[in-house]
């Protein structure tokens, strides 16, 4: 189930974010960073945990970014990455966004969901909702 974290939701968001810093899949983040933006994370929750995360930071009318996005290794090649992508593009259609940046290793994922390249080395997507 997809749905936005809650303040209760900040230490699990923390350890999955944590996992895939210490993998170098993304930006570490802190705690305290992560409380203030809590209320712009989707969770995906199974089997009563939170097993997926993501975040879109709007940073203004016109842009937005989609940001830590983690499934735990063990629920992964289940649709939640696919799933958290487009509850975050669906958010920002609804608030008339203009674009959604994401700077990703994982280049295909986000071409599937619409995303296209705007750098040569294909790191940085983007999307006009």
């Amino acid at each position: 189930m997809i749905r936005k974290a809650t303040a209760s939701d900040l230490e699990s968001i923390y350890n999955l974010i944590s996992l895939a810093a210490q993998e170098s899949r993304i930006l570490p983040r802190t705690k305290e960073e992560l409380s203030g933006v809590i209320n712009a994370f989707y969770v995906c929750e199974k089997e009563g945990r939170v097993v997926g995360c993501c975040s879109l930071e709007i940073y203004n009318k016109k842009l937005a970014e989609i940001r830590s996005l983690v499934v735990d290794p063990f629920f992964r090649k289940q649709g939640i990455a696919r799933e958290l992508i487009s509850a975050c593009v669906k958010e920002a259609k609804e608030k008339n966004i203009y674009e959604i940046l994401t700077i990703t290793d994982r280049v295909s994922l986000f071409e599937r969901q619409g995303f296209g390249s705007c750098l040569n080395n294909q790191t940085a997507l983007f999307i006009k909702p």
